[in-house]
């Protein structure tokens, strides 16, 4: 059976896209929000299974202490959960968005498809017709990616942290035989590069996101005078107040857009005291994670 989150309103633990497959035999896979809705609901769907249901439904979970219909939580939010048990016919559909990954996946009362050609707006969305009908959609590449410039320590810790957060990790270096770079086994992607090259191996688009964790101020500034122009998600430049104050200056000195320099997170990351390396992983998550979450 595959659970699926088609809505959600207020703070519901399960958001809209969440998924998980449950099987009679007690197997589980993903999540829809844990705690005390998503055991109920996965032993509604072990039990449906048993008996043997095989048409989808629509379930609303309501999270409010005093409703009628109140899961048990009091977290003052609601979401609408498909129960969709999956036959046979649905396999070639999984093994498409698995080859693909770049169209539409669509799931109604009476259909599970997905077309490669369907690019749709939004990365969800979801309707409800006469006669319980109803349509949810997804967009399925949503892939956000994050390049870490800097091979470092920090970089080795922000790629293992990234690597958990469903990023694609790209690690790039100019630096050849750095330990911690060969040890980087966290990263999708690594490359050692001239940086004066650099824009030509970053992807442009507002799903990129830009850490720069060189090992010189003369580094930073070229990497970051090189990528100004270009339009990403976020651009996130490490290091002290001081330096990035200096740096700016003498970039605004020599002519560079004082706008376009303050359009990046320097210093990057959330104020939150880091020191050692996975402080600075986590201050650099947290900031990259609220704005992908608030867009």
């Amino acid at each position: 059976m595959l659970l699926v989150v088609v809505s959600h309103d207020g703070s519901s633990p399960g958001r809209q896209g969440f998924k998980m497959l449950v099987a009679d035999d007690d197997f589980l896979y993903g999540s829809i929000g844990g705690g005390r809705t998503e055991f109920s609901l996965v032993e509604k769907a072990k039990t449906l299974l048993k008996k043997g249901v095989d048409k989808p439904f629509l379930q609303n979970q309501v999270h409010r202490d005093h409703d009628k219909d109140s899961s048990g939580m009091i977290c003052a939010g609601e979401q609408l959960v498909a129960f969709y048990p999956l036959q046979p016919t649905a396999i070639s559909t999984i093994e498409t968005i698995i080859s693909d990954d770049s169209g539409a996946f669509t799931m109604t009362e009476s259909s599970f498809e997905y077309n490669c050609n369907q690019p749709i707006l939004t990365d969800f969305s979801f309707v409800t017709f006469s006669g319980d009908r109803w349509k949810y959609q997804e967009k399925v590449n949503r892939k956000s990616y994050v390049y870490l410039v800097g091979g470092g320590h920090v970089g080795l810790a922000v790629a293992k942290l990234f690597q958990m957060l469903d990023f694609e990790v790209t690690m790039l270096d100019n630096r050849k035989n750095l330990n911690t770079f060969e040890e980087n086994t966290y990263s999708d992607h690594k490359f050692i590069i001239d940086y004066e090259n650099i824009a030509d191996y970053i992807i442009q688009g507002n799903n990129t996101y830009v850490v720069i964790l060189t090992h010189g101020y003369k580094v930073d500034r070229l990497i970051f005078s090189k990528l100004l122009l270009y339009h990403y998600k976020y651009i996130g430049l490490l290091g002290s107040k001081a330096k990035i104050a200096a740096m700016f200056k003498s970039m605004i000195a020599d002519g560079f857009d004082k706008d376009l320099l303050h359009k990046a997170d320097a210093p990057i990351g959330l104020p939150i005291s880091s020191k050692t390396p996975a402080e600075i992983a986590v201050s650099i998550a947290a900031k990259i994670i609220s704005i992908r979450n608030k867009s």
